[in-house]
C-alpha cells in the first residue's frame, strides 16, 4: 500500500513527548499511528547549531509532497534504511549531504518495513559563513553567494561517510555524557562532522579519502543488523562466526566493519552495551549486584565487578549504594 502526505500534513503526525524532553536543550517527538512508529530528537547546541536524530519505521510506503522553501545550511547522514529524494536519487546507509538554499519541489519516498536512522545537522548561515570567511577562494563560489545572501539558488553535494565520520556519528548517538559536559562533546563531535564535509566540499582534489576505505551501503546495513543481534542477544550473544553468518558476511568483514562504524570491535561493543545496561539495571531496578551480573551475562560475579569498575571507576557494589543510598555494610 502506498501513501501520499504533504509536508504539512506530514507534521500533524508528530507530537512532543515532554515526559521524555528532559531539559530545555532537547525535545522529542513520537511517531506512532496507523502510518508506523519512530521517534525525532532535537538537541539545541550553541552558535545556532542543532543536531536532529531521526529514527523511524513506516508499515506502507510513504510519498511525502515537498514544496519549495529555504533552509538552513544541512549535513544529512543516512545510517540505516534509505528513501528516494525529490530529484530521484536514492539516500541510503553510507550516503551524506550537504545543501543549502530552497530545496527542490516534488515528492520523496519513505520504504515500506525498513528502519531508518539518520543524522542531520543544522547550522544558521551566518556561522557557518564565519568559519568559511577567511578561505572564499577556496570554497565554491555557488555556496559562498548562498552563505552571504545573495542567490537564491539551491545547492547540494553528496558523498559517502568515511570510517571517521562513521565513528563520529556513533559517538553522537551513544553520547556517555550529561548535562553540560553532554552539550560540549556533542557540540564538538558535530564541529567535526561538519569540518570532514567540508574538506570534500572545499578542496580541488578529494583524494585523501581513500574510497577503498569506504564501506559499502549494503555492507553498512549488515553492520547495523549485527550491532541489534549482539544488543537483543546480549546476555547469550552468538559466536563472531555465527554472527557474521546470520548478516551474511565474512568475519573479517564484519571486523573490519565495526571498527569503521563504532571504533571498536564486535564484542568490544557487546561489552560496552553490557556494562551500560548494567548500570541502568543498577539504578532503575530494585536487583542486586549478583543478579545484575546474571542478567547481563556474567557467571562470575568477581569478573563482572572487574568490568564494571574499568569501565565507569567504580566497583557496582558502591555504585549501587549511592544511587539507592542503601547501607553499605
Amino acid at each position: 500500500m502506498t501513501i501520499t502526505v504533504s509536508s504539512h500534513n506530514w507534521q500533524e503526525f508528530w507530537q512532543e513527548d515532554k515526559q521524555q524532553s528532559l531539559n530545555k536543550h532537547e525535545r522529542i517527538w513520537s511517531f506512532a499511528n496507523n502510518l508506523g512508529k519512530g521517534y525525532q530528537k532535537q538537541i539545541f547546541l550553541r552558535s545556532g547549531i542543532s543536531i536532529y536524530i531521526h529514527e523511524l519505521k513506516f508499515l506502507d510506503n510513504i510519498f511525502e509532497t515537498i514544496s519549495s522553501q529555504k533552509f538552513l545550511p544541512e549535513f544529512a547522514f543516512h545510517i540505516q534504511g534509505k528513501r528516494q529524494l525529490v530529484d530521484g536519487n536514492y539516500h541510503q546507509a553510507g550516503d551524506n549531504f550537504f545543501a543549502i538554499g530552497p530545496c527542490l519541489s516534488g515528492t520523496q519516498e519513505w520504504s515500506a518495513n525498513t528502519q531508518i536512522l539518520k543524522v542531520d545537522i543544522h547550522i544558521e548561515p551566518l556561522t557557518l559563513g564565519s568559519y568559511l570567511s577567511d578561505y572564499n577562494q577556496k570554497t565554491p563560489c555557488e555556496l559562498n553567494q548562498l552563505l552571504q545572501g545573495k542567490d537564491e539558488k539551491f545547492y547540494f553535494n553528496s558523498g559517502k561517510t568515511t570510517p571517521q565520520m562513521q565513528l563520529c556519528l556513533h559517538q553522537i548517538l551513544n553520547c556517555p555524557y550529561q548535562g553540560a559536559t553532554r552539550q560540549i562533546y556533542l557540540e564538538a563531535k558535530a564541529l567535526e562532522l561538519i569540518a570532514m564535509r567540508l574538506q570534500e566540499v572545499v578542496s580541488e582534489d578529494n583524494s585523501q579519502y581513500d574510497s577503498s576505505e569506504v564501506i559499502r551501503a549494503n555492507d553498512v546495513e549488515r553492520i547495523h543488523q549485527a550491532k541489534e543481534i549482539l544488543r537483543a542477544q546480549f546476555e547469550n550473544p552468538p559466536s563472531l562466526p555465527e554472527l557474521a553468518r546470520q548478516v551474511g558476511l565474512n568475519q573479517r568483514k564484519l571486523k573490519q566493519g565495526f571498527r569503521a562504524c563504532f571504533g571498536t570491535t564486535a564484542f568490544g561493543y557487546l561489552h560496552d552495551y553490557r556494562m551500560e545496561q548494567a548500570r541502568l539495571l543498577l539504578t532503575d531496578t530494585q536487583m542486586g549486584v549478583t543478579q545484575v551480573a546474571h542478567k547481563v551475562g556474567y557467571a562470575s560475579l568477581p569478573s563482572f565487578s572487574a568490568a564494571f569498575r574499568k569501565k565507569f571507576g567504580i566497583c557496582p557494589r558502591i555504585y549501587l549504594g549511592k544511587e539507592k543510598k542503601v547501607p553499605l555494610g
